[in-house]
């Protein structure tokens, strides 16, 4: 076959092809052999209709169709392999002769990553040492699930839980939407409400009425709100004062369900927050790393490829929206975007996923990272560890499947990656 690849920009190459003249009489017959399977031709089975009798029965055009995307299809894979190309999207066709069939692909290869001394990047590593304060957090947090409150006939104090009624009203004295509440609970101190809300409760009784004015956050979730004054109207209902719980055996095995002594209980915080702190630090200085990465990285990025990616970021916001209980179109219509709009909006992102993932696989190559059966295997059986028997033989299946080791590949051949350039 004649055949001619011509470079183009954006990592793109264009394939001019003349398919042999015998070669289209195979594809023909192949086509023949397909169509001929959904045609009802008396005195012969469904797919063993003579090729004549056929054309008889079956629009020329069709089989003239059919013969064509067969022999594109066939040919444009065959120099694809021939040639080794590393082939990233699916090629956009153009019949340019019917006879000879002469057609023109176009499609996007993976592109060369050039990345200037990246042996010289250096990142520092996040400090991830525990301080008693670290430990002292927890505790206290764990004596806050523990506390009760009772009733007390005294003015508010931080740290009463209490109950209050309000309503906001705007300059002109009207009550404003979405601002009224009665019997709210409040943890005075704990700042869920608009900041400086709580400290005007302080002092107040049971059943005592107040006027404040309060300006809402300019960083405030409902927009309309932002930067707003507005005149609040409050009432205490209810007025209680927290027993916080000592740290003691008995507190320990009713928040934990364990026995455990003080110590152990505090040695056990140190040891879970010391396994957060690491797998923090590590992540940020793998982070710091990418961006360092990216500083050195140019690469000639393919727009089908940016438009895939795009594409995909989307689908993953669609999912995720749905699975909110929101439907996509009603999504659209009240942040008064279009999907196209969204594609736009995630070019950026997806062009920057992508150079991510071709310069780390740069890296990979460059230093001979190599992922084993046996690393296969091992981390396979951590996975199972974490499951219950009965769903190990599922799980074996999806490994054995290929997505699943795929994936275990990559997770594997990136971490020895970051051990080794982060040494």
């Amino acid at each position: 076959m004649d055949y001619e690849i011509k470079k183009l920009p954006k990592s793109e190459i264009e394939i001019k092809i003349t398919v042999p003249e015998e070669r289209m009489h195979e594809f023909k017959k192949k086509a023949c052999d397909e169509i001929s399977k959904d045609v009802k031709v008396k005195g012969f089975r469904p797919g063993h209709v003579p090729h004549n009798v056929l054309e008889q029965y079956v629009d020329k055009n069709l089989i003239k169709a059919q013969t064509q995307q067969f022999a594109i299809q066939q040919i444009y894979t065959e120099v694809a392999i021939k040639e080794n190309l590393q082939v990233v999207s699916r090629p956009k066709v153009d019949i340019d002769s019917e006879e000879p069939l002469k057609f023109t692909a176009k499609v996007a290869v993976l592109p060369e990553v050039e990345i200037k001394d990246y042996k010289k990047i250096k990142v520092k590593k996040m400090d991830s040492k525990v301080t008693d304060k670290d430990i002292e957090q927890v505790v206290d947090d764990m004596k806050k699930y523990g506390t009760t409150f009772k009733d007390v006939e005294r003015a508010v104090q931080k740290g009463d839980r209490v109950e209050v009624d309000f309503e906001g009203f705007d300059e002109g004295g009207a009550s404003v939407e979405n601002t009224k509440s009665s019997n709210h609970p409040v943890i005075i101190g704990e700042g869920s409400l608009i900041p400086g809300f709580e400290e005007e409760l302080i002092g107040l009784k049971k059943d005592e009425k107040k006027e404040f004015d309060i300006t809402f956050p300019k960083d405030y979730g409902k927009e309309s709100f932002q930067n707003k004054k507005m005149k609040f109207k409050v009432q205490i209902k209810k007025i209680e004062e927290p027993s916080i719980p000592e740290l003691d055996e008995a507190l320990i095995e009713k928040m934990t369900g364990k026995k455990q002594t003080v110590e152990e209980f505090k040695k056990e915080i140190e040891k879970n927050i010391q396994a957060k702190k690491d797998l923090e630090a590590k992540q940020k200085q793998e982070n710091d790393y990418i961006e360092k990465l990216l500083e050195r990285t140019n690469v000639d990025m393919p727009e089908s490829l940016i438009d895939e990616e795009s594409e995909y970021i989307l689908m993953e916001m669609k999912e995720d929206v749905e699975h909110k209980g929101i439907e996509f179109g009603k999504f659209l219509e009240q942040s008064k975007t279009t999907e196209d709009d969204l594609r736009k909006k995630y070019r950026p992102e997806g062009e920057r996923r992508i150079k991510i993932r071709l310069a780390l696989q740069y890296l990979i190559t460059e230093e001979r990272v190599e992922v084993t059966e046996d690393d296969l295997k091992a981390e396979l059986e951590k996975i199972k560890a974490n499951y219950p028997p009965d769903q190990e033989k599922k799980i074996q299946e999806e490994f054995e499947g290929g997505k699943l080791k795929a994936q275990l590949k990559n997770r594997l051949a990136l971490r020895k990656l970051f051990d080794k350039v982060l040494a």
